[in-house]
């Protein structure tokens, strides 16, 4: 699937370089170069940019605005961005090395420029192959323990609890995870519904699952908590501890 790359130079000459360097690639739509920050912006917002080369020095807005615009912007929408400068200075690096890939000093090697992108570009689809492999997994493995503690799939509720339990093994800190404020919310809009709705729906699910399910496997799974005198998990408590069980299925 072919990568829309979108040149943003203050040199016409430099643009029309780099251009000729991608031109002939399958795998590299050129989208039209800009030569203002202001005009950089407005593409990335108009269109679909995979892969952003930024000059530091544009004219209008800079290289540093430009970047803060991508910073704002939904992960799934931010390009991979590599930069060129004719100042290579230790303050301004420090400033963009967390939200650059690599950064080209002037005079540009085209070619270089050429090699690197794709480098990195190839090197990132690899790493996203591997995640999403992962995530597949993952997936795979919460679906089974669902219905593996006896949780029937025909319920909205095994289908908001499988969501429910992916986002909070997926989450960087899953502990400052509110389920009434963050996964019901998310839940209910993956399905164009309300987070009571989800709410009652993922209760009514694992009451089904505590009082019609298999006893043994819900022991194996909840241990000390599947007893009578505890009674069934609350909502949150079941989708920490599947969505720790999974987790716990992928690191083997």
């Amino acid at each position: 699937m072919k990568k829309n790359l979108l040149i943003a130079s203050n040199n016409v000459l430099d643009a029309r370089g780099i251009e000729a360097g991608f031109q002939s690639l399958n795998e590299i739509r050129l989208l039209p170069s800009v030569f203002t920050g202001r005009e950089a912006i407005e593409t990335i917002l108009a269109r679909d940019v995979n892969i952003l080369i930024l000059d530091l020095f544009l004219n209008d807005l800079d290289g540093i605005s430009v970047l803060d615009f991508i910073g704002k912007l939904g992960e799934d929408r931010r390009p991979l961005v590599f930069v060129t400068t004719a100042l290579a200075d230790d303050r301004l690096l420090h400033i963009i090395k967390d939200r650059v890939i690599y950064c080209f000093t002037k005079p540009l090697k085209y070619d270089l420029v050429q090699l690197r992108v794709l480098e990195f570009m190839r090197l990132y689809e690899r790493e996203t192959e591997k995640a999403d492999e992962v995530v597949d997994i993952l997936e795979s493995q919460i679906a089974a323990g669902i219905r593996a503690i006896g949780v029937p799939a025909h319920l909205k509720g095994y289908y908001y609890l499988r969501d429910a339990i992916r986002i909070y093994a997926m989450s960087e800190s899953p502990v400052d995870l509110s389920i009434t404020n963050d996964i019901y919310p998310t839940v209910a809009k993956i399905y164009n519904t309300r987070p009571p709705l989800v709410e009652h729906a993922v209760r009514n699910a694992i009451e089904i699952a505590w009082t019609r399910g298999n006893s043994d496997t819900i022991r194996e799974y909840f241990g000390y908590t599947a007893n009578d005198y505890k009674g069934k998990p609350s909502n949150l408590e079941f989708v920490a501890m599947m969505a720790q069980r999974a987790l716990t299925y992928l690191k083997r």
